[in-house]
């Protein structure tokens, strides 16, 4: 969020949006959702974000049957987070993937990956459906960046991929054990934190081991078990506390 900006405003995706746009127009979708639900008029003021770090105050021109058009009249440049956390996430039921997909979203994760892991039993997910719960959250939590939200993948496929041997990046593979310890508080040259979150019963034992092979930590994050959706979400705050 742009400081100084009025946080009452609606805010709307738009991907066209740049620093020299003078006009925009909405899609189909956010301009049936500005004039229908929102019930904007000509010369509202709303908001807009790109996804990738602009945002915009514009005001409404016209609505007509083309949809909503807007005149820019401010676009602000969101400077990244200086962390990047990307979360592996087994996959789960779709509604409990859906809220998970949400709240990362409103915590400002860069990459979410579904995963199929040992004990995954959730059906397939609609990778264009979580695209718009994350947009539905960008817009909501007023955030700059919209995350990645990529194609499902084998875990092994995944865990043997992430680049931990960067002195830059760490990983986390969230796995309740009476030994574990919590998220460590990170060396000043970290930028990039891997986190793995398991689906219902977790990972198994053969998946943990692949984890720390690749170099990821055995962490929990409380004494309780979570919900693998819960577990997600605590994990990336306790990450974001511990950047503060």
């Amino acid at each position: 969020m742009v400081k100084g900006w009025d946080r009452q405003l609606a805010f709307f995706y738009a991907p066209d949006l740049s620093l020299h746009s003078t006009h925009i127009q909405l899609s189909p979708e956010e301009s049936h959702h500005a004039s229908r639900v929102l019930r904007k008029r000509t010369d509202d003021h709303i908001g807009l974000i790109n996804g990738n770090g602009l945002m915009a105050r514009a005001r409404i021109d016209r609505i007509d049957k083309k949809g909503v058009a807007c005149i820019i009249e401010t676009v602000s440049t969101v400077p990244p987070p200086e962390h990047r956390i990307h979360v592996g996430l087994g996959m789960i039921r779709p509604n409990r993937m859906d809220w998970a997909v949400e709240k990362l979203t409103e915590l400002g994760v860069h990459t979410i990956q579904p995963l199929q892991t040992d004990f995954t039993t959730a059906p397939g997910l609609k990778r264009r459906h979580l695209e718009r719960v994350a947009i539905s959250a960008m817009k909501q939590s007023q955030q700059a960046y919209l995350p990645t939200i990529a194609e499902p993948r084998a875990f092994q496929d995944w865990i043997l991929q992430v680049p931990l041997q960067a002195e830059h990046a760490a990983g986390y593979i969230a796995h309740w054990m009476p030994d574990a310890k919590r998220i460590p508080s990170p060396a000043d040259s970290l930028r990039e934190i891997y986190l793995a979150v398991g689906p219902e019963g977790g990972f198994s034992e053969r998946e943990v081991q692949l984890a720390v092979e690749a170099g990821f930590r055995i962490v929990k994050l409380q004494e309780q078990i979570l919900r693998s959706e819960t577990a997600a979400v605590v994990a990336v705050s306790q990450i974001k506390f511990l950047f503060l």
